[in-house]
């Protein structure tokens, strides 16, 4: 009978304490992380989204040039702060990232910071990363340093989880541009790529 009993206490304990743990979990997980007190906010413009399309727009024509006359040429694409979360708005207001709510990117001295909310059933997920750029091959490498969620307590191995997916995306929209990346530098809150066309063999 004692020995039914304490089973019967054992696991009422084991209960409360994994639903303690639940309950613990969703508090952390619905706070914001740290690091979002670090960044800096940056008021957008239509004018700052219309200057990122346009450097885009300009940078694709001389790609497309150079390939065309068989050159090898060296290209900058540099974008600031303001331009690129100026056109983070502007997508997020048309709806293109269905599920994020609000994305702020900030540039250090060479390594960026992104908070981002995402739509999620219940509470939304508040998010937040640390990372750098590295250039490997031709082809941009981001690393991820830190990786944020709530702030629930995550294991390493979360960093190279979003690290993997976010090269994933990067690899495929490069997958098929005539171009090198030899150099990314992020610093003065700009962040800046030096490419190289290729030339057909």
């Amino acid at each position: 009978m004692k020995l039914i009993k304490g089973l019967i206490m054992t696991v009422g304990v084991i209960g409360i304490l994994v639903a303690l743990a639940l309950v613990t979990g969703y508090y952390l997980y619905s706070l914001t992380p740290w690091m979002q007190a670090k960044m800096i906010p940056v008021v957008g413009s239509p004018d700052a989204a219309q200057s990122f399309d346009q450097k885009l727009d300009s940078l694709e024509a001389q790609i497309k040039a150079a390939v065309a006359a068989g050159e090898k040429k060296q290209l900058i694409l540099t974008v600031t702060e303001k331009e690129i979360n100026s056109k983070l708005t502007q997508v997020l207001a048309e709806g293109e990232l269905p599920l994020r709510r609000e994305t702020l990117i900030n540039f250090g001295d060479g390594y960026f910071l992104i908070y981002t909310i995402v739509d999620t059933p219940g509470v939304n997920a508040k998010t937040g990363a640390i990372g750098r750029i590295e250039v490997i091959g031709g082809k941009p490498k981001i690393v991820i340093d830190e990786f944020n969620l709530g702030k629930l307590p995550l294991p390493k191995t979360v960093n190279l989880r979003v690290e993997q997916l976010l090269n994933l995306v990067v690899s495929l929209e490069l997958a098929d541009e005539p171009v090198e990346i030899t150099e990314v530098q992020i610093k003065n809150r700009q962040l800046a790529v030096t490419l190289t066309t290729k030339v057909a063999k």
